[in-house]
């Protein structure tokens, strides 16, 4: 069987060839100076984020270094700053640390912790939940509220209070003591007047008890296991 060949259509492609050639060459080069479009938008992007990561870090030694002045010029110890710092929010949780801390709350206040409890189910890696339980004149529990957050040497948040009006006796407080590495993650713009302030606050707490540590023994009294 014959094919039939259709000479009208063979002739409009040969008549329009040389445009198909060319439209088809020029979509190919299109194409390619898209693609190489593409790779330098793609490699600027990447020059730009490199730029920015270093503007950054330039900013932070920056930062860091007026944050420095301003201590040098507020006269601040850097060495027991940071002692006092670490110790506050020590990078691993001790339990007898921890009593201890609340002890020495407890001596300065007169407010007189008779019971602990540890609560493992509210804890954390970075915070330990106690319940304390104390007694005392209306005057010293206020004091304790006043002192806890630093007198003890150790970062504590108040979760919950429970007491009586009438009595302090029998008082329950809900307390979180912090620990664990700080997360990078997020940017840092604590280089300011406010933080300076805070840390002399902060060595007005705990200097006196980084300077006799080494010397001052502790006697912990005996008191429910809190394990």
């Amino acid at each position: 069987m014959k094919i039939k060949i259709d000479y009208s259509s063979v002739r409009a492609l040969r008549q329009n060839l040389p445009y198909i050639i060319g439209l088809t060459a020029l979509c190919a080069i299109s194409l390619f100076i898209l693609l190489i479009n593409i790779r330098q938008y793609q490699t600027n992007l990447s020059k730009i984020r490199s730029l920015q990561k270093e503007i950054n870090q330039y900013n932070k030694k920056k930062d860091l270094l007026d944050f420095k002045s301003q201590i040098v010029d507020t006269q601040i110890d850097l060495d027991l700053a940071n002692k006092a710092l670490t110790q506050l929010i020590p990078v691993k949780e001790d339990y007898f640390s921890a009593l201890a801390a609340l002890e020495r709350i407890s001596a300065q206040t007169n407010f007189v912790i008779t019971y602990y409890n540890i609560v493992i189910g509210n804890s954390t890696p970075e915070k330990l939940a106690i319940e304390i339980e104390g007694q005392g004149d209306p005057n010293a529990f206020l004091e304790f509220l006043k002192e806890y957050k630093f007198a003890g040497g150790r970062l504590i948040t108040i979760d919950k209070i429970q007491f009586s009006q009438e009595t302090f006796k029998g008082a329950k407080i809900h307390i979180y003591l912090y620990s664990g590495k700080v997360s990078n993650s997020q940017p840092s713009d604590s280089t300011n007047t406010i933080d300076l302030l805070l840390i002399e606050k902060i060595l007005e707490k705990v200097q006196v008890q980084l300077k006799s540590e080494e010397s001052e023994v502790y006697d912990y009294p005996t008191k429910s296991n809190p394990f």
